[in-house]
């Protein structure tokens, strides 16, 4: 009876924490426990919503003769992606997360909508938007399935 924790409890036994045991192991190749929350700059998708930013932000300087709150609202909106992705990767529950990746969703829109603005008034050459606008769309086909409800049982 010395070994049984008081109110009948038993842990399961887990290996410790320690840096150590890990010696030789490069950083990426490290698995998470299980339950572990996994880094968001692992993620895929969050590359990808950085990607992004960063080819919009070629599109913003290259708009220099675009009106200012247009370009400001897709430096904004660009910017706030990968933000709401982080956040939604860093949320355990589910309805939160969802609504997460649906303002990113929505954020990723308006981008798409903006670039094809600039496009269409021939702001800025079709070379500099091809890039951001099929990355836009990359990112859009990889939120939908992640702002979709899982469906009801009665």
């Amino acid at each position: 009876m010395a070994d049984t924790p008081p109110f009948g409890i038993r842990f399961k036994y887990r290996p410790p924490d320690d840096p150590d045991d890990q010696v030789g192991l490069p950083e990426l190749e490290r698995s998470p426990a299980a339950g572990a929350p996994v880094r968001h700059d692992r993620i895929a998708i969050y590359q990808q919503a950085l990607a992004l930013t960063s080819r919009i932000y070629q599109v913003i300087e290259l708009a220099e003769g675009e009106r200012y709150y247009l370009r400001d609202q897709l430096d904004r909106k660009s910017a706030i992606i990968p933000q709401l992705i982080a956040q939604g990767l860093a949320t355990f529950d589910m309805a939160a997360r969802r609504a997460l990746y649906q303002r990113a969703r929505e954020a990723t829109t308006d981008c798409a909508a903006i670039l094809d603005i600039l496009a269409d008034r021939g702001t800025v050459e079709p070379e500099a938007l091809a890039p951001a606008q099929a990355l836009a769309l990359l990112v859009l086909e990889q939120l939908i399935p992640l702002t979709v409800p899982p469906p009801r049982t009665w």
